[in-house]
């Protein structure tokens, strides 16, 4: 094995240093070069075509080890039992590239020759035909499904892989970490075929990065970056589903990490960039077609940005692919739990988006988002009826995923399609019935949330009901562990779409920085009530609550509603100083006179205005008493009166 090895990488390396500058000539000879525009970080002409010295020195390394190590039987891989389909798609992908290199082709064109290659490979036995089970035990069984999604598997990671080819070293070096981990998972696994024809990819292309590593002196190219990437999808497949018959989707999504990411992130901000004000006129149709067009704003051109050099900005993405690809081989090895891995990627990744400041994610900062979300949601019952037929439908199905004892054959899922329909319609008229859809969801409150309970439970108890008479469920199914699992799923997503509106109106008001801050002393049920006054009316003041003041010993360093409490009043000034504090606010009327004294003083030598915030109920009456007839004109005096009382938050305030 290890001979096998050694020869593989040894000799697909060296024919890859000594191909490569025979190809730069080449590509300089017949025009494959690559012109500095706006778009592009280079600065002169540069040579591509990588992708014809790292094919033909694996394709030459390949054909040597099945010959000196016929018992290997490495043909296996790459035949299938029909070379001609594997030979003919690889071939494909590579012209593609040189054609593409050398004229430039249309995204149309690409697409269809990937497609058609992609389902060659498929033809030849190359398929995902069912997935491990992500919520449990057991696999899911794809059926029709398995060729739409192996072949979408093999085109997005091909483009993936030409969409993050934008630094020197930087696809290049993603696929050489790639390969190295889908190598040591297959010897992991025992798989010593996959795992020595992935090393002859791996040392073409360590080769090809002594000239590609910045400065580069050839580009990879489309030829390159579709091959590799093309490649790679091919193997992750051979590796995730060899000793198994299911393919497991955390693995090869973990190893190829980097440029999915890339490719999603790009697809959803040029998708959120089409919403921006400004854009609004755009049809549906080209917003969702707007996430194919090209930009300057991958995490590379963003790490460059952020003032990282060439070459670091790679190194900080190798570094990246390499975790992802230890995480890949631990999870495999069962030193690591899935749940916190994906809590932890989850993490990196949304505080990686924050660092890298991608205007377009401010969506949910200057408040779009939510402007877009009550624009659709609240003002008519229908789109939440639809909402809440797919959380039905989700709820069902992860349901069933959960409790399906071995695999999900055609069968159950025609089955499944017949009872989420009647599942949906006993969900909807319970709701309907119940009065879900009268009531206003921008103020959601604990009545609501209770007749939310109580609906669905009612919903699912008669669904229940309905599925064993009819009856629908698998068999074999536990009823109680059904209706238990299907009402948690339920209620959970028909709450938070609910709560979608608050929470977004809450990390908006947060994001604020922009203005005057405010400071509220008294962490308590009026301190509350300030807190949320302030918020509802902070873009009309200009100002933003920053945290709260008490004297409580026992409140400092905690959170109200997730903004922290400083401390006691003494801590004040510091805070001026610090955090550049443009008034304070008393929450209620009940202050001690020593502490309101010195916060007086404070705020004075400072020049900062200090408001207290009262909560009254006043009687309107006539002048004659409240039992006498009241009349317009009075009622009317008395009305002015109070409204004149109310200044910034809607309830009563007054400057100290």
């Amino acid at each position: 094995m290890i001979s096998v090895f050694i020869l593989n990488f040894v000799v697909s390396t060296l024919l890859s240093i000594v191909l490569t500058p025979l190809v730069i000539r080449l590509a300089v000879l017949i025009g494959a070069v690559d012109k500095p525009d706006e778009r592009k970080i280079h600065k002169k002409v540069m040579p591509r075509l990588g992708g014809v010295a790292t094919f033909f020195s694996f394709s030459i390394t390949l054909a040597i080890s099945h010959f000196v190590f016929p018992e290997m039987r490495l043909d296996e891989i790459v035949s299938r039992g029909n070379f001609g389909m594997i030979g003919l798609s690889f071939f494909m992908i590579l012209m593609l590239g040189v054609g593409d290199d050398v004229w430039t082709l249309k995204p149309k064109q690409k697409f269809l020759v990937q497609f058609l290659a992609g389902s060659l490979l498929y033809l030849a036995g190359f398929r995902i035909e069912q997935i491990t089970n992500p919520f449990g035990g057991g696999t899911l069984v794809l059926g029709p499904l398995s060729y739409p999604l192996t072949v979408f598997w093999m085109v997005g990671i091909t483009n993936a892989f030409n969409l993050i080819d934008g630094l020197d070293g930087l696809a290049s070096g993603i696929a050489l970490i790639a390969g190295l981990s889908i190598t040591a998972i297959s010897v992991f696994d025992g798989d010593i075929e996959t795992a020595a024809v992935t090393l002859i990819l791996v040392g073409s292309v360590l080769g090809f990065l002594k000239y590609n590593f910045n400065p580069a002196r050839i580009f990879l190219g489309d030829s390159g970056s579709l091959f590799l990437g093309f490649m790679l999808s091919v193997l992750s497949i051979e590796s995730s589903t060899k000793g198994s018959t299911a393919f497991s989707l955390l693995i090869p999504i973990l190893v190829l990490g980097v440029p999915i990411m890339d490719t999603l992130l790009a697809m959803l901000r040029r998708v959120l960039r089409s919403f921006i004000p400004g854009q609004a006129s755009k049809s549906p149709l080209k917003k969702l077609s707007s996430m194919f067009l090209p930009d300057k704003r991958h995490i590379h051109h963003q790490l460059l940005a952020k003032g990282l050099s060439h070459r670091n900005a790679v190194i900080v993405l190798y570094i990246v692919s390499i975790a992802l690809g230890l995480s890949a081989l631990l999870v495999t090895a069962g030193s690591l739990n899935t749940f916190i891995l994906l809590i932890g990627v989850a993490s990196v990744i949304s505080f990686g988006i924050r660092v890298l400041g991608y205007r377009e994610m401010a969506f949910i900062r200057n408040g779009t988002l939510l402007r877009l979300y009550s624009r659709a949601f609240l003002g008519s019952a229908v789109p939440l009826i639809i909402l809440d037929a797919l959380s039905v439908g989700v709820a069902f199905v992860m349901t069933q995923i959960l409790l399906a004892p071995a695999g999900f054959g055609l069968s159950l899922w025609r089955s499944m399609a017949f009872a989420m329909l009647v599942i949906t319609i006993i969900q909807l008229l319970t709701y309907t019935l119940g009065g879900l859809y009268k009531r206003t969801v921008s103020l959601f409150g604990l009545g609501d949330l209770l007749q939310m309970f109580k609906t669905t439970i009612t919903g699912v108890a008669l669904t229940v009901v309905a599925l064993v008479w009819l009856p629908l469920l698998p068999r074999g199914t536990n009823t109680v562990d059904f209706a238990l699992l299907y009402f948690y799923f339920l209620i959970t997503l028909v709450i938070g779409s609910r709560l979608i509106f608050h929470a977004l109106n809450y990390v908006f008001h947060r994001e604020l920085t922009d203005g005057k801050k405010s400071l509220i002393y008294g962490a308590n049920r009026d301190g509350l009530i300030t807190l949320q006054s302030l918020i509802a009316q902070g873009n009309a003041r200009g100002a933003f609550p920053l945290g709260f003041l008490d004297d409580d010993p026992s409140l400092e360093g905690k959170y109200l509603d997730g903004y922290p409490i400083f401390g006691g009043h003494w801590k004040l000034e510091r805070l001026i100083n610090k955090c550049n504090i443009g008034e304070v606010i008393l929450a209620g009327a009940r202050i001690n006179p020593l502490v309101l004294g010195r916060i007086r003083k404070v705020a004075g030598e400072y020049k900062i205005p200090i408001r207290v915030l009262r909560i009254k109920f006043e009687m309107i009456e006539s002048e004659a008493g409240a039992g006498a007839d009241v009349s317009e004109d009075s009622l009317d005096t008395n009305t002015e009166s109070l409204s004149a009382n109310i200044e910034y938050y809607g309830i009563s305030t007054q400057a100290v």
